[in-house]
């Protein structure tokens, strides 16, 4: 049973609810928040690696074994909002099958059967790949490495590793905070003129910003195609009933699980 969620194709897994873009060419899951073992403020399925939270770990271990890739390779990214970008080997994956990547944003695989994931809660949860699905990759982005041209890093590299061109590539943008609900009075983004199209004046000094905008902008910037790039259309903060949202709850909340990976042909 399936249901449609703005762009997203909608699947329930034992208990876990898992969304993922149809057009996208590898597999991949934004997972609710719904379904795991964490009381308040973390409730429930919060999947987050650096939290005060004793059940984060146990809700991972829940996912990877609901999706059957609990004996998979797997490497779990810590964002920080920096810029530190990995490319995993197939020796790496060979000698150490889980393990995390310490302030990491951006990691990248080729190997088929591995997988990459992330916790979020409002930032840009970015998904790369080319046609082919020769690789898999998930980027993490908040306001301040989009600024820091972290997008332009992230999109170089792909070309100097995997000799991606960027016309090639495809880009999945997931559930995130969206301009109708990521409103400040008097951001410090206002005196920043890259910041000067994405932001909404809104009155009395409020601005709304539209970082998924301005993502988009860097990444065609870079020669990616509009029509590759794919968007969930899902507001964190406006389905706060679904994902956890920092806007709305505060830092001391969860953080959902973005999860991809290149499955083995059966």
């Amino acid at each position: 049973m399936s249901e449609r969620i703005a762009n997203c194709m909608t699947r329930r897994h034992k208990g876990l609810t898992c969304l993922s873009l149809p057009d996208f060419p590898v597999w991949h899951g934004f997972f609710a928040r719904t379904g795991g073992r964490s009381t308040e403020p973390y409730h429930s399925f919060n999947t987050a690696w650096l939290t005060e939270d004793d059940q984060a770990s146990a809700n991972r271990e829940t996912l990877f074994r609901t999706m059957g890739i609990d004996h998979q390779p797997i490497r779990i990214l810590n964002p920080c909002h920096g810029e530190r970008i990995v490319f995993m080997e197939d020796a790496e994956w060979q000698t150490q099958k889980r393990d995390v990547l310490i302030r990491t944003d951006a990691a990248f695989t080729h190997t088929p059967g591995t997988y990459l994931i992330f916790s979020t809660a409002d930032c840009i949860p970015g998904l790369i790949t080319d046609a082919s699905a020769s690789f898999a990759g998930l980027v993490h982005l908040g306001w301040r490495n989009v600024v820091d041209d972290f997008t332009e890093k992230v999109i170089a590299s792909l070309g100097t590793r995997y000799h991606q061109s960027p016309s090639s590539l495809r880009v999945a943008i997931g559930p995130m905070i969206g301009a109708c609900c990521y409103v400040f009075t008097e951001p410090e983004q206002a005196d920043d003129p890259f910041w000067k199209p994405f932001l909404r004046k809104q009155g009395e000094g409020q601005y709304a910003i539209d970082l998924a905008s301005a993502f988009k902008a860097q990444l065609m910037g870079c020669g990616v195609l509009r029509e590759h790039i794919l968007e969930a259309g899902i507001c964190t903060g406006c389905r706060n009933d679904l994902f956890f949202s920092c806007y709305k709850e505060g830092y001391r909340s969860g953080r959902f699980p973005v999860l991809m990976g290149l499955k083995l042909q059966m």
